[in-house]
């Protein structure tokens, strides 16, 4: 590309349209201080000026989002968000953020680092955004040794930040000194970026509201997940008023379809008679819901001088909403400094948002960005539960997804499983799943036999799981009640409304239960009735406790159970008469005795026989001395399970290695 004499010789690459359409492949943003030069740049990039309302041209300010397709060559394309500068319309400017794979900061040579420019990166970096540069704009107005002491401030305010290391380019829009460089660095930054699959259902925040003559209403905004088609139907949340989509449009050009990574305008002429509004979100119908209780993992802004009170009163910005609301800290009277904190909002009134989604807290007055971070847990009743018991599950869910993308498919393995272990602990359909964690039903259908051979869901009848723990826990629930009739009142015999009493489980599930080889050996169907035949119909009602209370500690204790000899002193029992209850326990199935000193529960040695053979599967082998890094816990646990798998067949000892044996699944405790 040959370096014009002057912006009026120069024809931007975004006038140079392909012979076909090439797909936008990602959002990129301009940002940065007002009057910093972003829209001049913008217009270089693509030639279309995007301060598009009259009031904008005339003060030379960006109000509103600007939006415009880049042509990159090579059939290589992308939109080019322009975010307003000014103070005042911050609420748009995380608006546009919202969904970006790369941002261009601008920062003005002439007056360098400014007050927008701080919050700008801050903004983006609590929303995410994980890549861009730098374009230093106006050098045609300054010195060659005020650009460099420019680029060196720079490069220091950005340190820790997302842009630590970013290429700076010198540019001037005027002249177009260093545009060439810049261009270059941009096409190779993006040509370097992947973007990451959103597999979700349809979700747009609604931006713009508009009419056009012949066609009806009009919806823009920056998708945040999933892909549209023309005919599909949509929803408005809040409202819940549904209409068909009759066009679509992808940066004013007609498209069939469009999705995440695009900016879209949709023409829904059913919305006519009751048009949605600047912050409520479009989505499949029948999965999103309002609300206004979240709970959050927040990170305060570095240099954060006044921290967050408990019940203070903010701003909450995520997507196209601004919403008020009152923050409550959980586990704290006030933030720090220190790093992210746990937080619930309750919001003045309902929006519309999901776990997952990037939001922005700032201070109504003085007017600030305070803090930004991840929406945790939507809670759709009114009711809260104890900030105990919200902390512990909160950190539960964090433990859970550690180490995960966001997007890659052992993530969503584990959404469908973290919801069926948390939240449908006796079962689910598949429409139930895709309806909570906001996925199409065709997703689930692809992850869950992926679960099914690790083991980790079950399928009780066609279209209905239920997660491998939770069925442990239910024939557990069975297995007690058998013996609890036997040992409390003697009963030889119950009835399938006695056995049933308290429980709404799914009638796949109970057919699954009554057929588990465990339950067979308690308990016998005889027509409407149930014969039970329990060994533990031998044991007096104080054993019947002590069992119960012995199962609670190796349940409890997991990969660091106590020795068979230091029950007694727990249980304030005889050594003999612990022994005796014990080697009951074993011989019942609730707890296996690895060898003489090591006993473990039979759910935390499913757990450990789960983990080595998913290991194993991964890496092909595992080193005896990894395992205890795997438990976590110590050499003398993860041996001891290492060699009774050995012994029971499911692994094979080769030195320090180990392999899964011929036809292990059949010997699988």
């Amino acid at each position: 590309m040959n370096q014009p004499k002057s912006h009026k010789d120069y024809k931007p690459p975004g006038l140079l349209r392909p012979s076909v359409n090439p797909e936008v492949i990602m959002m990129v943003c301009t940002a940065g201080h007002v009057d910093h030069g972003k829209t001049a740049l913008v217009r270089l990039l693509t030639g279309c000026n995007t301060d598009r309302l009259k009031i904008e041209q005339e003060r030379g300010l960006s109000i509103e989002l600007g939006f415009a397709p880049c042509y990159l060559g090579n059939n290589l394309s992308v939109g080019i968000v322009d975010v307003p500068g000014h103070e005042r319309f911050i609420k748009n400017m995380v608006a546009g953020v919202s969904g970006i794979e790369m941002a261009i900061l601008v920062i003005a040579a002439d007056d360098g680092i400014m007050p927008q420019t701080v919050e700008h990166v801050q903004i983006m970096q609590l929303l995410g955004v994980r890549r861009g540069m730098v374009v230093l704009t106006k050098i045609d107005l300054v010195s060659r040794e005020q650009v460099e002491r420019r680029i060196q401030e720079i490069g220091e305010f950005l340190i820790g930040t997302f842009l630590e290391g970013a290429t700076i380019c010198p540019v001037s829009s005027e002249t177009l000194e260093g545009y060439d460089n810049f261009y270059h660095t941009l096409v190779d930054a993006i040509k370097k970026i992947t973007v990451a699959r959103r597999r979700g259902v349809f979700r747009m925040p609604v931006e713009r509201i508009f009419s056009r003559a012949g066609f009806g209403l009009i919806i823009s905004g920056l998708p945040v997940d999933g892909s549209i088609r023309a005919g599909n139907e949509v929803e408005v949340v809040p409202g819940h008023v549904c209409g068909r989509v009759r066009g679509i449009q992808c940066f004013l050009r007609d498209a069939t379809e469009g999705g995440y990574g695009q900016c879209l305008a949709l023409n829904i002429p059913d919305f006519n008679r009751k048009p949605p509004e600047r912050g409520d979100v479009l989505c499949q119908p029948g999965y999103l819901r309002e609300a206004t209780i979240f709970h959050l993992r927040i990170t305060p802004v570095p240099g954060l001088k006044k921290p967050l009170r408990n019940s203070e009163e903010i701003k909450f910005h995520t997507g196209t909403i601004e919403q008020s609301g009152k923050l409550y800290l959980l586990g704290e009277e006030k933030s720090s400094e220190r790093g992210e904190f746990l937080g619930t909002v309750v919001m003045n009134d309902a929006i519309a948002a999901a776990i997952g989604d990037r939001f922005i807290i700032r201070r109504p007055t003085p007017a600030e960005t305070v803090a930004g971070g991840e929406i945790a847990s939507v809670c759709e009743g009114e009711e809260r539960p104890r900030k105990s018991e919200l902390l512990a599950s909160l950190q539960s869910q964090f433990a859970f997804f550690e180490g995960c993308s966001p997007e890659d498919n052992e993530r969503l393995e584990l959404r469908v499983e973290y919801f069926l272990i948390t939240e449908r602990k006796t079962g689910a359909t598949l429409k139930e799943i895709s309806i909570a964690l906001l996925l199409p039903e065709e997703v689930i259908r692809e992850l869950l036999p992926h679960l099914m051979e690790k083991n980790r869901i079950i399928s009780l009848s066609p279209g209905f799981f239920i997660h491998a723990d939770s069925y442990r826990s239910c024939i557990n629930e069975i297995a007690t009640r058998i013996r609890r009739a036997v040992d409390e009142r003697g009963a030889l015999s119950l009835t399938d409304a006695e056995l049933r009493q308290g429980l709404t489980w799914n009638d796949a599930l109970w057919a699954l239960i009554e057929d588990e080889p465990s339950i067979k050996d308690l308990m016998q169907r005889r027509g409407g009735r149930f014969i039970l035949s329990v060994p533990s119909a031998q044991l007096q009602i104080s054993e019947q406790e002590a069992i119960e209370r012995i199962i609670r500690i190796y349940e409890e204790t997991g990969f660091e159970s106590p020795r068979p000899d230091e029950i007694p002193q727990k249980l304030n029992l005889p050594a003999d008469k612990t022994e005796k209850l014990i080697e009951f326990l074993c011989n019942a199935g609730c707890l296996l005795r690895l060898e003489r000193r090591v006993i473990l529960s039979y759910s935390s040695f499913k757990r450990a026989e789960e983990a080595v053979v998913r290991v194993i599967q991964e890496r092909g082998s595992l080193n005896s001395g990894d395992f205890k890094y795997v438990l976590g816990s110590s050499r003398k646990y993860a041996l001891a399970i290492l060699d009774y798998l050995d012994y029971i067949g499911v692994t094979i000892r080769i030195g320090n290695e180990r392999k899964l044996a011929p036809d292990y699944q059949k010997k699988l405790i």
